[in-house]
């Protein structure tokens, strides 16, 4: 675990400023890195589209090579051909349910996700 956290630091390290590095991962205290994954595309509402990462619209499903998805749970634009995406959780609890905060990261941005049940055919 500790060789894959630091990988984490080592691939957002490589922006270019420190001070928006350290300020991005104090918000990642505590998450663990669950996966690593390509993203094949995404859909909304109105429109979808394959092998593109537009950035997060909210409830903009996030569609990976392995058929699975997160939902955005904010806004934030990007533009990328079939990026790797890292996918990191921590888990809460309240009284006995676990619940789990997610976080996608896409070059040098961090996104707020959650879960999907099922991933909508496209």
């Amino acid at each position: 675990m500790l060789i894959l956290t630091a990988s984490i630091i080592v691939v957002l390290w490589s922006d270019s400023s420190g001070a928006d590095l350290a300020d991005k991962l104090d918000d990642l205290v505590g998450y663990t890195i669950v996966a690593e994954k390509t993203i094949v595309g995404w859909y909304d509402d109105n429109e979808h589209e394959e092998g593109s990462f537009n950035g997060c619209s909210y409830e903009r499903v996030i569609l990976f090579q392995d058929n699975t998805g997160l939902t955005c749970a904010e806004y934030g634009y990007m533009y990328a051909y079939r990026p790797k995406a890292i996918i990191l959780a921590k888990q809460s609890k309240i009284g006995e349910h676990a619940y789990y905060d997610i976080k996608m990261v896409v070059g040098d941005e961090i996104y707020d996700m959650r879960k999907i049940k099922t991933v909508k055919q496209t």
